[in-house]
């Protein structure tokens, strides 16, 4: 299969890749870095674009679609964190963040809709505090914005279903990268989920696309 990966050379974007090509699968890395995004292989085509740009991202899928033939899976790891209250937080932090966590999903699920074959499969990265209007209290800007993914899928599996093009929410605990470690350095860091049993999960379903999971929990021990 050849699968679009955004954030290629993130923590968990650099775990799926690592992953996914040990599997034999043709992939097209969208980096962040674009020094990083040199020098691609033969089977590991890389791009270095402004996702939160719709015109680029479609210039990105067709590129990938040139490299491959066709685009069989999307794992849309993009994102960040922000914390703080309903009365911490302004509109322009909400904006924000959803610029971050979905215009950068949304910008490649569109042209990736028009050009996948049946029995593709998208994976969007979701946020434990979402499934909770507690844990939610506390990432008031953060979690909105990944409300609006689970509802992405909710709508892509809805509307995709007769085209048998499928998407699933990702939603880990805690994952364990050293940026979460220098944050969170009281914490055990054994508790948390790990980027390959993220990307081991993610490959799992790939492999089983009858699995039509819109939500899948990766929570290591917590």
């Amino acid at each position: 299969m050849n699968i679009l990966v955004s954030g290629a050379d993130g923590n968990l974007g650099s775990a799926v890749v690592e992953k996914l090509q040990s599997e034999g699968h043709g992939i097209y890395g969208i980096f962040g870095n674009k020094e990083k995004a040199q020098n691609p292989e033969e089977k590991f085509k890389k791009d270095s674009i402004d996702l939160t740009n719709p015109e680029a991202a479609a210039d990105a899928v067709e590129e990938a679609k040139k490299a491959f033939g066709e685009i069989n899976g999307a794992v849309l790891t993009v994102g960040g964190y922000a914390g703080g209250g309903i009365k911490d937080v302004t509109i322009g932090d909400i904006h924000d963040q959803i610029k971050l966590n979905f215009d950068t999903a949304f910008n490649l699920v569109k042209p990736l809709l028009e050009k996948m074959p049946k029995g593709s499969q998208l994976f969007l990265i979701g946020a434990k505090p979402v499934l909770s209007a507690n844990d939610l209290k506390n990432v008031v800007s953060y979690g909105l914005a990944k409300q609006l993914i689970f509802s992405l899928a909710d709508i892509i599996n809805a509307d995709f279903s007769e085209h048998q093009i499928s998407a699933h929410v990702v939603v880990p605990s805690i994952i364990d990268t050293p940026p979460n470690r220098d944050a969170m350095s009281d914490m055990n860091f054994d508790d948390w989920v790990k980027p390959e049993q993220i990307a081991e999960t993610i490959s799992h379903y790939l492999q089983h696309p009858e699995l039509r999971e819109g939500v899948i929990k990766v929570y290591g021990n917590m």
